[in-house]
């Protein structure tokens, strides 16, 4: 649950050379028009708008000819992740929590290691219908939004590795992953060897979600200073969230997100918390950026009932009027 006497630092990461596919850049525009701040205004928490982080264009470096152009991706990568780093270092050390919105999963790389530089030893929940833990020998696409996780355990691109000057930025015994649906082998193998959690949304239907969240929340608080949450919008089915970069049958249902969400938001007092690879050019009516708005306040322990009575109902009253009527 969050204190209420900090303050959300919000910041906007437009990035999107980790991906293949274009828009999430522009997921941070969306999360900011579904309304985060007059939700964070309705639930009487304080804010930051930062802004948005300045990144170098997709197009541009698309230009340049290919031997070269994956490496100066991977150098702007490492520059955003660095500024990104810097700014939540500072946020977190002053008190605040920083929110970030992305861009791809990369955008996670510099987060996590300013909350981790700022907090100490970090717990981590990875919310995700993937396990982002791939490493250049085993990533087939080579990809870097594949990779954050396992950048921030240490290994990957050192330029990466090294963000803040630090590495690891979390322990394998203190990472849980929930909701991962599509793991590739090599990842699964690292992750194995590493001794990192996975639920999938097998685990969620065998173990059911209790003893999943049970598991997660023990291991990610026990020996930890400040637990940090990364959701990635692709963790939930298409149906509910179709504005993502990569959509999945057969992901999180809305009753399954939205429980998890609120449980993490009664328990876990969260040090930082970003939300990941929202993609306007693949949504419909804003839905999945206004649904993740929603699922973002229970993270930060605002329930559900409060939320809609205070936000949904002052914001759209004329929807609610006519489900009433």
């Amino acid at each position: 649950m969050i204190c209420r006497t900090r303050t959300v630092n919000v910041v906007g990461v437009p990035l999107d050379l980790g991906v293949a596919k274009l828009g999430v850049d522009m997921g941070p525009t969306a999360l900011r028009y579904a309304g985060i701040f007059e939700a964070l205004t309705f639930a009487g928490l304080s804010f930051v708008d930062a802004g948005d982080l300045p990144v170098a264009n997709n197009f541009a470096l698309d230009r340049l000819p290919a031997p070269e152009r994956q490496a100066a991706k991977r150098a702007e990568i490492a520059r955003v992740s660095e500024n990104l780093g810097g700014h939540v270092f500072a946020a977190a050390s002053r008190g605040e929590l920083p929110l970030t919105f992305g861009g791809d999963h990369s955008t996670s790389i510099g987060a996590i290691a300013g909350v981790a530089k700022a907090r100490g030893r970090l717990g981590l929940i990875w919310i995700d219908a993937h396990a982002d833990s791939n490493t250049p020998e085993t990533s087939p696409s080579g990809n870097i939004h594949g990779m954050p996780l396992a950048v921030s355990l240490g290994h990957g691109y050192p330029e990466l590795v090294s963000c803040l000057g630090f590495s690891p930025k979390v322990r394998p015994e203190d990472v849980a992953i929930v909701g991962a649906k599509d793991v590739d082998p090599g990842e699964l193998a690292f992750l194995k060897s590493q001794g990192v959690a996975l639920y999938s949304t097998f685990d969620l239907d065998r173990l059911g979600l209790a003893r999943v969240l049970d598991e997660a929340v023990s291991r990610v608080t026990a020996e930890t200073d400040a637990v940090y949450v990364s959701f990635d919008a692709d963790v939930m089915d298409a149906r509910i969230a179709p504005g993502t970069g990569i959509t999945t049958r057969g992901g999180l249902s809305y009753r399954e997100i939205a429980c998890l969400c609120a449980t993490l938001g009664e328990r876990v007092e969260l040090a930082g918390l970003d939300v990941i690879e929202v993609n306007p050019l693949m949504d419909k009516r804003n839905q999945t950026a206004e649904l993740c708005v929603e699922l973002a306040m229970s993270l930060l322990g605002v329930k559900w009932t409060d939320y809609e009575r205070k936000y949904l109902r002052a914001n759209r009253p004329e929807e609610e009027a006519i489900e009433e009527d």
